[in-house]
């Protein structure tokens, strides 16, 4: 499979070129295409904010080179903040580069293709800026893409639309129900920035794991798992409200009382259904006290798989005492753990003895298998958001790598047969694995239903064998939890099955590059796929908002 397309409009709205199965929408080759008077007087409605975006290595290559830019744009090619401002950069560069690459390594006269960056990137401020970017897309049959405020895997940029408002006594729009404390998040704000102001009015809000994640795109759409999530849930159980801009141009506040259908879909069932403004969450009371452990296990003499099975059978006792977390395989010798745990005693001792079971088995194994924990205590979100876990979950901004992710029930870890088995599948792979124990508690207690959420350089023909290989792998995961699905915001794009959030205990990803899921209806939706295409075919009949694998590809096209 070739990612292959030649986008052209971004919010930091993207425009999209291409072919589509049904629907004919308009490409830059095309005499349906809009001429330069069009798309200057767009520009003039947004105030001169029509971007003709690049990649983010063009600066480095001619016809585009400069000299001064491009070393600035190689002292930050990592910098995942300066990459969310970028109207033509991503996070991870498969999404910018597609098999078209324009690589920050290679001589400057060597061409920059277009990748599948946008032709054109609206950078909007404000509702209206929206509307008029959707209804030009709308008017002239152009598809439309969303960069977001941050690093959503799937793509509008709306990183200038700014606004943190908390309410003590919230109600959604024309609702008859009891009042709470809320916060509502402009689509341009980060998590980093959200946990601070809500540290200063003291209280909590269900966000990412990685601070600079946007707090009003793709994270709360695509169900948004969480560090607090064994605790209180996804982050989609605690929203109350969205404001939108839907396919027709029409601003709406959406919610349970108005347009219940597109409320539903939006909570998990990931992009395409409108253009997020802003969204509203409930708060929580602060967490004074989250215990940071840093779990350190180096096996030798071929004790790796062994240890690594019992460090599976160990995630249960892990989701029992409401830890979540990142665990790094690197076989054949170690494994890396970041845990947290809320509403901790702030007691070293106490947090220690959930791990005593990983304690003993090093003990018993004292030749071969060393176990080591350090532990912190900190007292504000934003504080553990902000300055630990940054230093210890690596990120990805700059570089070509794509999730195969696969969610596990609690019974894929539940007696040494099934811990043996999968240990003995993941140690052999031969590829970087990430388990992320986000599940249990909470997480269980929503009814299925409730929402959309599902019951360098390597050269191109390499690197497709690469996803290939992924995605072989991340099909025979499935043999440990057949019907289970993927994490929509950190999926593999070329296939999907879906998931249900209901009872599942750890996602697994497998980095590197990869292909696609075949099956994408099913793993990211499963059962609700049907509803959720009926929803965005009666707000966007003529798919003007779309991006890869999401509902409504099928239909529309990407």
């Amino acid at each position: 499979m070739r990612f292959t397309h030649h986008p052209a409009l971004a919010i930091s709205l993207l425009l999209v070129p291409g072919a589509v199965a049904t629907l004919q929408h308009c490409t830059a080759e095309d005499p349906c295409w809009p001429d330069d008077i069009s798309w200057a007087q767009l520009n003039c409605t947004l105030q001169g904010r029509l971007v003709r975006s690049l990649p983010s290595a063009a600066p480095c290559h001619i016809p585009y080179y400069d000299a001064e830019t491009c070393v600035t744009v190689k002292a930050n090619w990592g910098n995942a903040e300066r990459r969310s401002q970028q109207p033509g950069a991503y996070q991870d560069l498969i999404w910018e580069d597609g098999d078209e690459p324009c690589y920050i390594d290679e001589p400057a006269d060597v061409t920059c293709q277009q990748g599948l960056v946008p032709y054109y990137t609206a950078v909007v401020q404000s509702v209206e800026d929206v509307q008029a970017a959707v209804n030009f897309a709308r008017d002239n049959s152009l598809r439309t893409r969303i960069k977001g405020a941050s690093h959503d895997f799937f793509g509008i940029q709306t990183i200038h639309m700014k606004g943190i408002i908390f309410e003590d006594s919230f109600v959604p729009a024309a609702c008859d129900v009891a009042a709470q404390r809320a916060v509502t998040v402009a689509a341009g704000e980060s998590f980093s920035d959200l946990y601070k102001a809500a540290d200063a009015h003291g209280v909590t809000v269900i966000g990412g794991g990685c601070f600079n994640v946007g707090a009003g795109g793709g994270w709360p759409i695509g169900g948004g798992h969480s560090f607090l999530s064994p605790h209180y849930g996804l982050g989609v159980d605690y929203i109350l409200q969205f404001s939108v801009v839907t396919a027709d141009g029409e601003a709406r506040v959406v919610n349970e009382c108005q347009d219940p259908d597109l409320f539903w879909a939006m909570r998990g069932g990931g992009g395409g259904f409108a253009v997020t403004t802003s969204v509203t969450y409930k708060t929580h009371p602060a967490i004074e006290n989250t215990a940071f452990v840093l779990l350190s296990i180096n096996t030798t003499g071929g004790a790796f798989t062994p240890t690594l099975s019992k460090f599976l059978e160990f995630q249960l006792t892990l989701a029992d005492a409401n830890f979540a977390g990142y665990s790094y395989l690197f076989p054949p010798a170690s494994i890396l753990g970041t845990y947290t745990l809320a509403h901790s005693d702030g007691n070293i001792a106490s947090a220690n003895a959930t791990f005593e079971p990983l304690f003993q088995y090093a003990q018993e194994h004292a030749d071969q298998v060393s176990i080591g924990t350090n532990i912190v205590f900190v007292e504000s979100q934003s504080t553990l958001y902000d300055q630990i876990l940054p230093q210890t979950i690596p990120g990805l901004a700059g570089v070509f790598s794509i999730l195969g992710p696969r969610l596990l029930p609690r019974s894929a870890f539940e007696g040494d047969e099934n811990s043996q088995e999968l240990a003995g599948f993941l140690s052999g792979m031969g590829l970087g694995n990430i388990l992320l124990l986000v599940g249990g508690g909470e997480v269980n207690r929503p009814a299925p239903d409730a929402m959309g959420v599902n019951p360098g350089n390597t050269s191109i023909p390499d690197r497709n064998k690469m996803r290939e290989n992924l995605t072989q792998k991340t099909q025979e995961l499935a043999q440990f939890a057949p019907g289970m699905g993927a994490y929509i915001n950190e999926a593999d794009v070329v296939r999907n099955d879906f998931i249900s959030f209901t009872h599942f205990l750890l996602i697994i990803f497998f980095i590197l590059h990869l292909q696609n899921e075949p099956e994408w209806q099913k793993t990211f939706w499963g059962d609700n796929y049907e509803r959720l295409l009926e929803i965005k075919s009666k707000y966007d009949p003529t798919g003007v908002l779309t991006c890869g694998k999401c509902v409504g590809d099928d239909v529309f096209g990407s």
